[in-house]
């Protein structure tokens, strides 16, 4: 019930994210019931508090939304697996969202003033137009300022989600190998949920915790009837 519990958070955030730019669904997975109880009882035998630890994992579907033209030429999408690499105060990012343009500063900034990171550090430009390629590059002034940053993991469902359109490596393991990775300028990648799919999981996870509501009623109704046949010995 907690796993069906934790299942529904999950379902209820991506159906809210169905419209947001960059947005991966997220899944929540738990162990079979059988299996929780084998590591229980195996901590008990072998005298091992066990760990408190939540029996559902929440990870993300890394398949890519779809392509949504805006005809900004400061509007890119990634056409492949990688992820922008961003940086903030509170360390390193990676994010979907293409949504680009130049702060105060003249860094070139995503979502809420987050600085998207250059092959080789933060890009600045300056007041003048800029433009983004297919490749990455980013030119001014018929020059070129620097090349946008992409990244790619080998298992991207690993990822955790912060909010805000952004991810934490968390255990995710960055590829050694470079993956191609183009730009679709003029574009943005939607959100990767369904509204249709996410609609039938949660029917069937309300009628897999009704079920099990009616299994905890029986067994909570037969100890009632154990204690009072008890009682009229």
């Amino acid at each position: 019930m907690q796993a069906d519990q934790a299942r529904m958070d999950a379902i209820s955030h991506n159906t809210a994210n169905v419209l947001t730019p960059g947005f991966k669904r997220q899944i929540s997975t738990s162990s079979a019931f059988s299996v929780q109880v084998a590591q229980g009882l195996d901590s008990v035998s072998a005298s091992i508090t066990p760990a408190q630890e939540s029996p559902t994992q929440l990870s993300i579907d890394p398949t890519a939304g779809a392509m949504r033209p805006t005809g900004s030429p400061h509007d890119v999408a990634i056409e492949g697996p990688g992820f922008f690499e961003v940086q903030t105060a509170k360390g390193t990012f990676y994010t979907k969202l293409g949504s680009i343009r130049a702060d105060l500063q003249g860094r070139l900034v995503v979502a809420d003033d987050v600085p998207l990171m250059g092959v080789g550090g933060e890009l600045r430009v300056t007041n003048n137009p800029f433009t983004i390629a297919s490749n990455g590059e980013v030119k001014q002034d018929e020059r070129v300022v620097g090349r946008l940053k992409i990244v790619n993991f080998t298992n991207p469902q690993a990822l955790v989600p912060s909010g805000g359109g952004l991810y934490l490596a968390g255990k995710a393991q960055l590829a050694d190998t470079r993956t191609d990775n183009t730009l679709r300028v003029g574009f943005l990648e939607g959100s990767n949920v369904s509204s249709p799919q996410e609609m039938v999981r949660l029917s069937e996870t309300v009628r897999h915790f009704e079920s099990l509501q009616k299994v905890v009623q029986g067994y909570d109704d037969t100890l009632e009837k154990t204690i009072r046949k008890l009682g009229d010995f």
